[in-house]
């Protein structure tokens, strides 16, 4: 682990380098929540760049870290994503892991793709845009199922958003073990050891303080129970206990 997170912080450094070298944007790979976080907390920008993260619509957990030259304002249209739209799922419908499967299948590795968010009977699937032609060229079908492919480059005409299901809960504090009890609907006790034990993670950083405070907006991914956005803190009930709002992937 020590190991890929330095060659990451390599990576990453390389990618100031070679922007000062050439006097224009370089970009990495597709970073996941956890490569992200390391790069914040471990990595000092320097003065004379502008750097901006983008993962092809708002909402992306995965995204490519752009490197701009200090006189150059990051644009969306410049990172090298495109869009491939991926119909089928008529007789069943297909899941993120039926689409994510075939597409790794055809040898393209993590760091090449991004975030593919399902719909009833499509799929959207970001990609390097090294990699789109290659993936629409080869992809045909998915288990017994045909698929059409459409590559979009112009992510702008399309609109991509996620799919949440809402859970309305109350709990007796902002506390970490509080809230990944509500979360996972699990017992006080359950959370606290879930927790210590390392299997929950707070905006991508395991955490194993059951009293930390959770924010609005903040991340939950909870080991076998899913991952969850904190979406609001909507005051106190009689008993002083918080209304509070999440958000689950689906």
């Amino acid at each position: 682990m020590e190991s890929d997170e330095k060659l990451l912080l390599s990576k990453t450094e390389d990618l100031f380098r070679l922007c000062d070298k050439y006097a224009s944007p370089r970009f990495s790979d597709f970073l996941d929540g956890a490569e992200i976080a390391l790069i914040y907390d471990k990595v000092i920008i320097p003065y004379d760049y502008n750097v901006m993260f983008y993962g092809g619509f708002s909402e992306a957990e995965k995204k490519i870290m752009g490197v701009f030259p200090q006189w150059e304002e990051p644009e969306e249209s410049e990172f090298p994503i495109t869009c491939l739209k991926i119909t089928g799922g008529y007789t069943r419908k297909l899941t993120n892991r039926d689409y994510l499967g075939t597409v790794m299948s055809l040898g393209i590795t993590p760091q090449k793709l991004g975030d593919i968010v399902v719909y009833d009977d499509f799929a959207y699937a970001l990609l390097h845009s090294n990699m789109a032609e290659y993936v629409a060229d080869n992809l045909h079908k998915i288990g017994n199922q045909g698929v059409k492919t459409e590559i979009i480059t112009d992510l702008s005409v399309i609109r991509i958003e996620r799919k949440y299901k809402t859970i309305n809960a109350v709990c007796a504090a902002p506390r970490l073990d509080a809230v990944v009890a509500e979360a996972a609907n699990v017992s006080r006790s359950l959370s606290s050891s879930m927790i210590s034990g390392g299997k929950v993670k707070l905006n991508h950083r395991i955490n194993e303080k059951c009293a930390d405070d959770v924010k609005e907006g903040d991340l939950l991914s909870i080991r076998g129970y899913g991952r969850f956005i904190v979406n609001s803190f909507d005051g106190e009930t009689r008993k002083q206990r918080l209304h509070i709002t999440l958000k689950q992937y689906i």
